[in-house]
């Protein structure tokens, strides 16, 4: 179905769309015949590039931010994560835009960002732009709008890769909670707090809410606080485990008397463990123990949607 949004525009500004071929199964390079379509009828000026393979879109990103002032990240969260990581390693010069194409699309959940095209035209046509805030990890070996988790919830993430649907997640999370024990961790905060060491059966380090397609890891996060907040699953057994993470989908475990949350604005993360502990960037792997997260406050400039959108949505 075609539409075309009326608007007056003042200013073209070339957009460079970087697009996973690979997203949701392929479903992306499926569903891109009429993306392009209605970026054209509604006069968007854009460049577009594929990626071929993990980190392409850090590089093309790199390539890109000299001649384009908007870097589109057409994909899901991994594609997200790739293109926030290229912006901020070229110094968040450029803004970044969200067309979500992935299976659980939490980034674009946190950024308030729907999947929908129409909803997606109008974000670009009108060009409204807010900052928020970012993770650096390892010194900006990567950037991370949303969360990083260890734990089962990087058991789930990894027994998730190449998923064909989001119920994975929720397949996975169950077939862990019989299966994966608590690992050793440490964790420590700004001025060298250690606010736990032992045993923690997940740690999720977040600026956003959510991870695993809506599971709400940390439902306290805000996007511009300037704080990162950890919430921590102690050692907990079957019942404990059943109880905790049945909750994720409203994020109400972090009442649950296992579970901490903390806040700051430098996290230390480190395995004591005798074996690899499974972790994840938004579903994503990247690098190894220990992790330093340093908050970046209102760094990174995104693409919002219209506030018609953000209240439909029930999102302002």
């Amino acid at each position: 179905m075609s539409f075309r949004i009326q608007y007056d525009i003042s200013e073209i500004v070339t957009m460079k769309i970087i697009c996973n071929p690979t997203s949701y199964n392929g479903r992306a390079r499926k569903n891109w015949p009429k993306y392009v379509k209605a970026f054209k009828e509604n006069g968007l000026d854009f460049e577009v590039e594929w990626t071929k393979g993990v980190d392409d879109a850090i590089k093309i990103v790199k390539e890109s931010v000299k001649d384009h002032k908007i870097i589109a990240a057409y994909g899901g969260d991994g594609t997200v994560n790739e293109v926030i990581t290229g912006l901020g390693q070229t110094g968040f010069k450029n803004t970044l835009a969200l067309i979500p194409q992935g299976r659980g699309n939490d980034n674009a959940f946190t950024l308030h960002i729907t999947n929908k095209l129409q909803d997606v035209v109008q974000m670009l046509v009108r060009k409204e732009e807010r900052k928020v805030d970012c993770i650096e990890v390892n010194d900006g070996s990567r950037y991370v709008v949303g969360v990083v988790g260890a734990g089962i919830s990087g058991a789930v993430a990894y027994a998730s890769l190449g998923a064909k649907t989001p119920f994975t997640y929720t397949k996975q999370l169950i077939k862990n909670i019989f299966t994966y024990k608590p690992d050793l961790m440490k964790i420590t905060i700004d001025d060298g707090e250690i606010i736990r060491e032992g045993l923690m059966l997940d740690v999720a380090v977040g600026n956003g809410i959510c991870a695993g397609n809506k599971k709400i890891l940390c439902p306290d996060a805000i996007i511009d606080d300037g704080l990162i907040d950890i919430t921590i699953v102690g050692n907990v057994k079957l019942l404990q485990k059943l109880i905790i993470l049945g909750k994720l989908d409203k994020g109400t475990h972090v009442k649950h008397k296992a579970v901490e949350q903390h806040l700051g604005k430098k996290v230390v993360l480190e395995n004591v463990s005798d074996h690899d502990i499974p972790r994840h960037f938004m579903g994503e792997k990247h690098g190894e123990f220990p992790y330093t997260f340093v908050m970046k406050p209102k760094a990174l400039t995104v693409l919002k949607m219209p506030d018609h959108v953000l209240k439909r949505e029930n999102w302002l």
